[in-house]
């Protein structure tokens, strides 16, 4: 029985597909290709040699056995054979895997043609010796270069009927001998061509597998990370929460860097939540939360829900007089929303802020607690002092100058 989270990891993976001609799909063709492409083009680069050389000696026993097949040979070798398999060998490393594929089979196509067209031709001998060959290339397609299981299909078959055409058409071969013939050519394609299925299809079963145990570890790390995230996001605001808050001033307040840290509070927030409701007033905090997370969006810098109607702002790397104008910028951002508030009794009339703020010198170490301690006091007296705007802690080892609004 499959978990909750275990069907929504599973909806995550995108499963890698498998047709009848052992094609993956694009996506996990591309994944494949990034994974296994240069060794692909290695073994590719090692049956072009080994399959030159291999050409090479069955030329020199054709001419052995048919002196008049020298010229065509040696022209066919030199001017097709060797410019082809040179152009393979430079170029598939650097072509689109399709390209690459098409190329190899395209030159397996090549050094077919010879074979065959000399069994089409009396000169160059009608009995067994004229089909050998054509087999060879049949197997080396097959086993050795591994052509893709769709380029395989179509060589073999047509590779298969060409031959088997000359041996019924020639004259010279008796009807027992054609059926030998051509039995043992079909008997060698399907034997190439299963072997290449079989090879194939398990290569591609066993990347299917063990790809979708990627996808699986991949999206649940996702998951898990996604997690994390929200574990630490505020899901009205969308902001960080108190959690991380917490996390990243533990790690601010015990380095050798400044910081300042602003703690911020919605002036009357209760009589406006009283006076529109709780739905104007979380329309209220998301509006304030992506005004404050517009302004401070630096690096070194981040605003995070305290609770409530409280926010808290951290800053990294600033000393006193900087922070005071940051500070100062926090309080007018606000007041400039113009955010209508009908349940104030001071005759403002809109929604205003209260900021305290403490700050850390540099070269000083102290905890999060004392950092907030220090901020939610400096708060107190800026909502003392009439609100809408900020006051600095008296308590923090900097100087006693205080600044407000």
């Amino acid at each position: 029985m499959h978990s909750h989270s275990d069907d929504s990891i599973q909806g995550q993976i995108h499963k890698p597909q498998l047709d009848r001609l052992l094609r993956f799909d694009r996506h996990t063709e591309e994944r494949y290709e990034a994974e296994h492409g240069a060794e692909r083009v290695e073994q590719l680069r090692n049956s072009i040699v080994f399959g030159v050389l291999l050409y090479v000696l069955h030329g020199v026993a054709k001419v052995a056995l048919f002196p008049g097949s020298l010229i065509i040979i040696l022209y066919v070798t030199t001017l097709v054979v060797f410019p082809f398999a040179i152009l393979c060998y430079i170029y598939i490393g650097s072509i689109s895997y399709k390209s690459r594929e098409n190329l190899i089979f395209a030159g397996i196509v090549v050094t077919t043609i010879l074979p065959v067209y000399m069994m089409y031709d009396p000169e160059f001998g009608t009995e067994l010796y004229s089909n050998v060959d054509v087999l060879i290339c049949i197997i080396f397609a097959n086993v050795l270069i591994a052509l893709r299981f769709r380029h395989a299909f179509f060589y073999t078959f047509a590779t298969l009927i060409f031959p088997v055409m000359a041996i019924l058409m020639n004259a010279d071969i008796d009807l027992g001998l054609k059926k030998a013939l051509s039995f043992q050519f079909a008997t060698v394609c399907i034997v190439c061509l299963y072997s290449n299925y079989l090879f194939e299809r398990r290569r591609c079963m066993d990347y299917c597998v063990s790809l979708e145990a990627v996808l699986r570890a991949e999206a649940a790390e996702t998951s898990r990370k996604q997690f994390q995230i929200m574990s630490k996001t505020d899901s009205l605001t969308g902001l960080p929460n108190r959690r991380f808050l917490d996390e990243q001033l533990d790690e601010w307040a015990s380095d050798g860097r400044s910081a300042a840290v602003m703690m911020i509070d919605i002036d009357h927030f209760k009589l406006f939540n009283d006076t529109l409701g709780h739905p104007a007033g979380d329309e209220c905090l998301r509006t304030i939360a992506d005004a404050i997370k517009d302004v401070f969006s630096q690096p070194g810098q981040f605003c995070a829900r305290f609770g409530g109607e409280e926010f808290t702002l951290a800053v990294r790397d600033v000393d006193v007089l900087q922070a005071c104008r940051l500070a100062g910028v926090v309080v007018s951002t606000i007041e400039a929303l113009q955010i209508p508030h009908p349940g104030r009794n001071d005759g403002l009339g809109i929604v205003t802020i209260s900021v305290g703020l403490a700050l850390k010198p540099a070269s000083e170490m102290t905890t999060t607690d004392k950092l907030l301690t220090h901020a939610d006091e400096a708060l107190y007296l800026a909502k003392r002092r009439g609100r809408n705007r900020f006051v600095l802690s008296e308590e923090m080892p900097v100087s006693p100058l205080q600044v407000s609004l």
